[in-house]
C-alpha cells in the first residue's frame, strides 16, 4: 500500500494574518518603541530651531557713484554696464596694478556687491567685513575702506579705457554701516515642528507594526511549530487525549488518559509511550501510577533513562543480552513495580529489537494486568517504534511549543510505513 510522504506544511495568507492579529500586543510594544525613537530623534534635532530668532550683526562699507550720460541708452542700461565692467577680468587686472594685492579673480568678485538705485543713474557698491575670501581677508574697517577706494578707482579707470571718456563721479564716499539682520533659514515655526514630530511618531508606529509582522511571519514560516492542538492532531491524524497546561498534569488528568487507553478483553493491557520532543518526561510513569491506583498489578518499564544513569540492580539490560537469567523489579507499591535499563551494560546492542525483549514482555504479560513502557525520544532513536509493535496501545506525548511540524510528519510517516497504529496524543501546552 502506497503511503503519502510529507514533512512540510505551509501556512495560508489568512492563517498568517490571523495569527499576526493574535500577536497585537507585540506589535503595540514595537510601535510604541519605534514611535518613541523616531519621534524623540525628530524632537531633539528640531526643537532648538523652533521660532528661534537668530540674528547676525552685518558691517559694510558703502559707496555711491553717479553714472553720467555717456551714451543715448536708458539709465538702467548705463548703470548695468558699469556694474559688469567693475566685475570684469579687465577691471580685476587694473585692480591688481593699482593695489598690488595678491588675490584670485574669483576672490576679487566675491568681496563686493553692487546694485542700482530705483531707476536712477546711481550705482551702489558694498564690501562686507570682517570676512575671509579664500587666501584674502578683510578684517578691519580701514581695510574695507581702502578696498572700496581701490574699487572705485579701478572701475573709473576701466570705464574710461572702454568708453573713451570719464563717466563716473563719487556721490557718496565710502562709509561704514552696521545692520542687525535675522537669519530666518535657521528657524521653523511651532506648527511645522509639531507636524514634523507627529509625522515621525506616525512613521514609528507603522514601522513597529511592520517589524512585528515581518519577524513573526518569518518565525512561523521558518520554524513551523504547531499553532494549536488541532494542528498536531492533523499532522498525526490521531485523536487528542488531552491538552495539559502548567499545573494540570495531575492525577485526574492521567485518570482520563488511562481510561482512553484502556482495552477490554485482553489479559494484559500493554501501553507504549511514544515520546516526541516533550518537555515532560514522566507521562508514562504517571499513567502507570494511575493504573496501579485502580489496584491493577502494573509493571513500569523505563527505557528512556540517560546514558550511564541506569541502575544494575533493577535493570533489564543484562537479562536481554543474556548475561543474567532473571530480573529483579523495584517494588514501588503493592500494585506498581518498576524496571529500567543500564546503557553501559548493553555495550551498544539494540535491546528493544532483541527477541529476548519480546519474550520478556510476553512473560510479564502473564504476571501483570498492565505494562507501561516509557520509550526513548522517537526523534533521537528508532527503538520506540520497535516497542510499539509489542504493545496493543501506543500513544504519543509531545510539547506543542517544543515540537516542529516536520517531526510530527516524520513520526506519522514512520508509523504508517511500519504498520504502527497510534491511538492518541497527549499534548503539553508549556
Amino acid at each position: 500500500m502506497s503511503k503519502e510522504y510529507k514533512v512540510d506544511k505551509e501556512y495560508s495568507v489568512a492563517e498568517i494574518i490571523h495569527y499576526n492579529l493574535k500577536m497585537w500586543w507585540v506589535a503595540a510594544i514595537l510601535a510604541i518603541l519605534c514611535a518613541a525613537v523616531l519621534g524623540g530623534y525628530k524632537y531633539v534635532t528640531l526643537h532648538p530651531y523652533v521660532e528661534q530668532e537668530i540674528y547676525d550683526n552685518t558691517q559694510q562699507v558703502v559707496a555711491a557713484l553717479f553714472v553720467s550720460e555717456y551714451n543715448d541708452a536708458d539709465s538702467s542700461s548705463r548703470v548695468n554696464n558699469v556694474r559688469k565692467i567693475a566685475a570684469s577680468n579687465r577691471a580685476y587686472t587694473n585692480f591688481k596694478e593699482i593695489t598690488g594685492y595678491d588675490l584670485a579673480v574669483q576672490e576679487y568678485q566675491n568681496i563686493f556687491d553692487s546694485e542700482q538705485g530705483e531707476s536712477s543713474d546711481v550705482v551702489y557698491f558694498y564690501v562686507t567685513f570682517p570676512g575671509n575670501y579664500g587666501n584674502f581677508s578683510i578684517a578691519e574697517e580701514t581695510d574695507a575702506i581702502n578696498f572700496m577706494d581701490a574699487l572705485i578707482a579701478t572701475t573709473a579707470k576701466t570705464c574710461e579705457e572702454l568708453l573713451g571718456k570719464a563717466c563716473l563721479s563719487v556721490l557718496d564716499s565710502p562709509y561704514v554701516t552696521s545692520e542687525i539682520t535675522m537669519l530666518k533659514s535657521y528657524s521653523i515655526t511651532q506648527d511645522d515642528f509639531d507636524r514634523a514630530v507627529l509625522k515621525a511618531i506616525t512613521a514609528g508606529i507603522l514601522l513597529g507594526i511592520i517589524v512585528e509582522v515581518v519577524c513573526y511571519t518569518f518565525w512561523m514560516l521558518l520554524y513551523r511549530k504547531p499553532k494549536n492542538a488541532e494542528e498536531i492532531r492533523e499532522c498525526l491524524d490521531v485523536d487528542v487525549i488531552d491538552v495539559l497546561k502548567e499545573g494540570t498534569d495531575n492525577e485526574e488528568a492521567f485518570k482520563k488518559a488511562a481510561l482512553f487507553l484502556k482495552e477490554d478483553g485482553v489479559s494484559c493491557n500493554k501501553v507504549n509511550c511514544l515520546n516526541l520532543q516533550c518537555p515532560k518526561k514522566d507521562a508514562a510513569l504517571k499513567l502507570a501510577m494511575s493504573y496501579a491506583n485502580e489496584q491493577k498489578k502494573t509493571l513500569y518499564i523505563d527505557l528512556a533513562v540517560n546514558e550511564g544513569n541506569g541502575e544494575e540492580a533493577h535493570s533489564i539490560s543484562s537479562y536481554i543480552i543474556g548475561e543474567t537469567q532473571q530480573i529483579d523489579p523495584l517494588k514501588m507499591n503493592n500494585y506498581l513495580d518498576s524496571v529500567s535499563r543500564n546503557p553501559e551494560a548493553e555495550k551498544g546492542l539494540d535491546i528493544a529489537g532483541n527477541k529476548r525483549f519480546a519474550q520478556l514482555i510476553e512473560e510479564m504479560s502473564g504476571k501483570y494486568e498492565c505494562i507501561v513502557i516509557n520509550s526513548t525520544d522517537a526523534s533521537k532513536a528508532a527503538e520506540a517504534y520497535s516497542v510499539a509493535k509489542l504493545c496493543n496501545k501506543t500513544f504519543v506525548v509531545c510539547g506543542r511549543k517544543t515540537v516542529k511540524n516536520e517531526a510530527l510528519y516524520r513520526m506519522k510517516n514512520t508509523a504508517d510505513v511500519n504498520g504502527i497504529h497510534m491511538d492518541g496524543v497527549l499534548i503539553y501546552e508549556l
